[in-house]
């Protein structure tokens, strides 16, 4: 998915219910990276599994996925999360991967209203920032990712219920499901 030339380095950590990359980030500053694959649920008998992605923050010993860390290399840290998809189809090849972002749920709007600088007035224009990088990514690589990879694309409604439908190139979705063929 990632060209190996343009990765960092990865050092895998298994638990029960999740895998994990670790590595740094090595721009301005050194900053720990955590890629994680949570299981979540099931959906069709499948195991499902949210792709997390931050900022390992020792304060709370855990993934910080709503950090911006603007560390100069941007490219490198999606490539080497993209690196990680087909290590993590090896190891749970029925599994189907969820892609979301932090920036996703349900209360982020008005979490980001208390904050936010922009101050949007109708919509919130860092709603769906995060899965959006993915979603462009699947776009400009359907067809050679299609080879492999099935997706749904996913639209939350009600809070949390996930409505899926097959994946339409050019549909704006709240979530990316993919799993192999």
């Amino acid at each position: 998915m990632a060209s190996p030339t343009n990765v960092y380095n990865v050092v895998e950590e298994r638990f029960p219910t999740e895998l994990r990359f670790v590595f740094f980030s090595i721009g301005k500053r050194v900053v720990t990276k955590i890629i994680a694959y949570v299981n979540s649920h099931q959906f069709e008998g499948r195991d499902v599994y949210n792709l997390g992605f931050g900022d390992y923050d020792p304060t709370i010993n855990d993934v910080e996925d709503q950090a911006k860390t603007n560390n100069g290399d941007a490219y490198k840290v999606f490539n080497t999360v993209l690196s990680t998809v087909p290590l993590f189809f090896e190891m749970f090849p029925n599994a189907i991967l969820m892609v979301q972002g932090s920036d996703s749920s349900a209360d982020f709007v008005e979490k980001c209203r208390t904050t936010c600088t922009k101050r949007c007035r109708s919509a919130c224009r860092k709603f769906n920032q995060r899965v959006a990088v993915y979603r462009n990514f699947v776009e400009k690589h359907f067809a050679e990712l299609c080879v492999s990879y099935w997706f749904l694309g996913g639209f939350i409604h009600a809070g949390y219920n996930l409505i899926t439908e097959r994946y339409i190139p050019g549909r704006k979705y709240d979530a990316i499901l993919m799993f192999t063929k």
